[in-house]
């Protein structure tokens, strides 16, 4: 596979709005493009009138208008990015999922290969070029939680394999992308460890220039990667015995929760949780009320974790992804990584709310369940149902 330079590049990205697409489109930015094409269906939210390289379009990857549009418009690409893309069924059963198959196929699958038809003389007038797919692991070896997602890269995947031999001829590399759980929306609700989309694009864009025809650009990718080129056999039982894992704990109720009612209204508990200073021992650095919002915990040198809040419904609910977690006293220092917490606000028959509390991922499996379930259960149960009740809550005197 032929090495494509980064810098002087002119780059056209789909999907460049959030997630990996954006961090492609600011990575590519910073590795020194002359320019970067970055397309959405609303392009409203890709000007920046910082970095005059970059030109938003206007691109639903669906729609052969748009694409001849931005085809015209991108005369002078020769690095092109189909990013987009969209998961939808968690099933094959649900009534809705064969719309949602054929959804996920139209943008996953037809939109690159209308892309491709459409730019692929351009890049050959341009010097050949190369052709991004930013596919998935589970277009190799299927994921059920995402059955027909994974079909839809699967399809990708085997249009990657064609296109190297149909536009070799004229110069174009074909380069594959093979990511494991990256920390965007797609991927919110899987309770994996996930790799920063900053981290991926950097990575994709050096497997670019070293012509790596196959890039795997996380560790998770990377250690699927091996096992899959060595036996793709063997790729489907480890995926298969890991998403069993994962479900057979929700289905037997195994994520550490617990759950108390008070008299105070669904808006005042929700406040009082995200006053996460007014319940929680130790230092608690960053902000903890907006989605969002980062904040780092820390407990002497016993535990340190920092927190993402991708979920906040007023009233409803509050959800923290951890993405880096240490605990001193396991042999695993890292088990909380990649979990979430979840609040969850209700009234209920009595007119009380209750606040159930979830920990996605503390399981009895692993060695802090118990000290960890303890721990929560005292906080959530004393501290913080205190706070909302009189206003005080009862954490314990931060260590320094």
């Amino acid at each position: 596979m032929k090495a494509q330079r980064i810098e002087g590049a002119v780059a056209l990205v789909t999907g460049a709005n959030r997630g990996i697409g954006r961090a492609l489109t600011e990575a590519l930015l910073t590795r020194g493009v002359r320019k970067v094409y970055a397309t959405a269906r609303n392009p409203e939210a890709l000007r920046d009138p910082r970095d005059e390289r970059l030109v938003s379009l206007r691109l639903d990857v669906t729609d052969a208008d748009q694409i001849r549009a931005a085809g015209e418009a991108a005369s002078d690409v020769d690095l092109v990015f189909n990013n987009a893309g969209v998961a939808l069924a968690s099933g094959i059963t649900d009534s809705a999922v064969l719309g949602q198959a054929r959804r996920e196929m139209e943008v996953n699958y037809f939109g690159p290969l209308q892309l491709l038809q459409r730019l692929a003389p351009t890049l050959a007038r341009n010097g050949g070029g190369a052709v991004v797919n930013i596919g998935s692991a589970a277009g190799l070896t299927n994921l059920p939680f995402l059955p027909t997602y994974s079909a839809s890269k699967a399809a990708l995947h085997s249009l990657n394999q064609a296109a190297r031999v149909l536009l070799g001829a004229q110069g174009t590399s074909v380069f594959g992308v093979y990511p494991g759980p990256v920390d965007t929306d797609m991927s919110r609700e899987l309770a994996f460890p996930k790799t920063p989309p900053r981290d991926v694009a950097f990575a994709i864009l050096d497997g670019i220039e070293a012509g790596q025809e196959d890039i795997f650009p996380d560790p998770f990718a990377k250690d699927f990667g091996r096992l899959f080129e060595s036996s793709p056999k063997a790729s489907e039982r480890q995926i298969a015995a890991m998403v069993l894992g994962s479900m057979e704990r929700i289905m037997n109720g195994q994520n550490f929760t617990t759950a108390f009612t008070v008299d105070q209204t669904p808006e005042e508990a929700f406040a009082a949780i995200n006053n996460v200073r007014g319940w929680w021992s130790g230092e608690i650095e960053g902000s903890t009320d907006k989605l969002g919002d980062e904040f780092t915990y820390r407990y002497k040198d016993v535990h340190r974790s920092k927190q993402k809040i991708t979920g906040l419904i007023p009233g409803k609910k509050v959800v923290w992804h951890v993405l880096d977690a240490r605990l001193a006293f396991t042999k695993d220092k890292a088990e909380w990584i990649g979990t979430d917490i979840i609040f969850d606000i209700s009234k209920n028959k009595g007119d009380k709310t209750e606040v159930r509390f979830t920990h996605v991922g503390l399981v009895p499996e692993i060695e802090c369940f118990d000290s960890c379930s303890n721990a929560w259960g005292s906080y959530i149960n004393g501290s913080l149902r205190s706070l909302i009740t009189t206003g005080k809550g009862h954490p314990n005197q931060k260590e320094r």
